[in-house]
């Protein structure tokens, strides 16, 4: 016959080995040995890592199958789509620092020389600091550091915006409308993990004596690279999750992929307007 123990979390007598009132996990004689630390962290990666490899290996093998798994009521097995994205932007933004490369931001000269909105940005600068070089130096210093802090604390802004396109173009599809926001966290943690492979290959060219990211042939290659692995994804994912078809799914796929590709542009616009406004 087992002998008893007392719980630590609730001070209940237990018999089992497992504490039925909190769960609590009888201890071992070895506890805290080296073996009974690799047992346990064993244990971890089966069941909860299990779910981020799980969760992970059905992103990139099967596009949309994690979100009719979802759909469908079939949870358990897999990370909420919340959690993965979570995971996805935590590694990409760890990729970007290893890198010293910032693709969602940029800084207050690129927004005034470089982007598509520069006379706009020119314009807002010149009214609030007119010809002070010097506050205008200054300005940029605080503004490139909150810009990077916003492009971090701000992506999920991406993925509620792309759902109600989703949404549109699948009304037909009868779908609530938490599904359109589950596809797209699904989408968008295979776009960070996408965008985290693509910056490795622009520091592995850099490391080679290459320009990386500064070389205009790597940028575009890479861009154009990127839009089309996504773009792909896209038109695989949504035939799982919409039960999409034929030509319709070959028109909602290039829709798509322009939706996404038009939201990275509209995103860099957008923290640049909101680190403005608020630096």
């Amino acid at each position: 016959m087992a002998t008893s123990w007392t719980c630590p979390s609730c001070g209940k007598r237990r018999r089992t080995k497992f504490c039925a009132e909190c769960g609590e996990e009888r201890l071992r004689p070895r506890d805290l040995s080296f073996t009974d630390l690799a047992a346990r962290f064993a244990r971890t990666l089966s069941s909860v890592d299990g779910k981020l490899l799980r969760s992970s290996r059905a992103i990139f093998v099967a596009p949309g199958a994690l979100t009719d798994s979802y759909i469908r009521g079939e949870r358990r097995r897999f990370l909420g789509p919340l959690q993965l994205f979570l995971i996805a932007n935590a590694l990409f933004f760890a990729v970007q620092s290893l890198t010293n490369t910032n693709v969602l931001s940029s800084s207050l000269d690129s927004h005034l020389h470089v982007q598509d909105w520069r006379d706009f940005a020119q314009s807002l600068v010149a009214d609030r600091f007119g010809d002070d070089e010097q506050a205008i130096a200054a300005f940029a210093k605080s503004f490139d550091r909150a810009a990077i802090f916003n492009a971090k604390a701000l992506i999920i802004l991406m993925v509620l915006a792309f759902a109600p396109a989703a949404a549109l173009l699948f009304r037909g599809a009868h779908r609530a409308a938490g599904a359109h926001i589950v596809f797209a966290l699904h989408l968008y943690s295979f776009v960070l993990l996408v965008l985290c492979v693509a910056l490795s290959v622009a520091e592995a060219s850099l490391l080679l004596g290459g320009g990386g990211l500064a070389s205009p042939v790597v940028d575009t290659w890479l861009s154009l690279a990127n839009v089309a692995v996504c773009g792909a994804y896209i038109y695989l994912a949504i035939g799982p999750a919409y039960s999409a078809r034929g030509l319709s799914r070959t028109v909602a796929a290039i829709v798509l992929t322009a939706t996404l590709a038009l939201l990275f542009v509209g995103y860099r616009f957008a923290i640049f307007v909101i680190t403005f406004y608020t630096s």
